[in-house]
């Protein structure tokens, strides 16, 4: 599925998207290294991530990078857990609406479990525990 595609962007924020599309591919992918097959999880932070479908594109991304990555390698791919964070008058819920539209389109043979979260606050202090 293409993201352009999925979903429904602003044109700025589309524009920074695209253009760091295959910055965020090739983060993707350098994190397989020997060990890499062996994670269970890989967790994911978009702090500030704004109320709309925008941070969507970026989960898209990631996803159908690991999925192709894990494809082409023959293993299993990790859990992928996301973490939405925003100030808390962001508007969360239509961001889960949106959510549904990550899952509608699973045409690729490696199966990827993705968990969303939401993290209401300031990222200029603690959101997340140590461990």
């Amino acid at each position: 599925m293409d993201v352009n595609e999925a979903i429904f962007m602003n044109g700025g924020e589309q524009k920074v998207i695209s253009i760091t599309r295959p910055m965020q591919v090739n983060a993707v992918h350098s994190l397989f290294s020997e060990d890499f097959h062996r994670k269970k999880v890989l967790n994911v932070a978009d702090l500030g991530c704004t109320a709309g479908p925008n941070p969507l594109s970026v989960i898209l991304i990631v996803k159908e990078s690991l999925q192709r990555k894990c494809k082409a390698l023959n293993c299993q791919p990790p859990k992928l857990q996301v973490y939405l964070n925003d100030l808390p008058g962001n508007d969360f819920n239509s961001l889960f609406k949106d959510l549904s539209r990550i899952g509608e389109d699973q045409k690729s043979d490696v199966l990827l479990p993705c968990f969303v979260m939401g993290a209401p606050g300031s990222f200029h202090g603690r959101l997340f525990p140590c461990s």
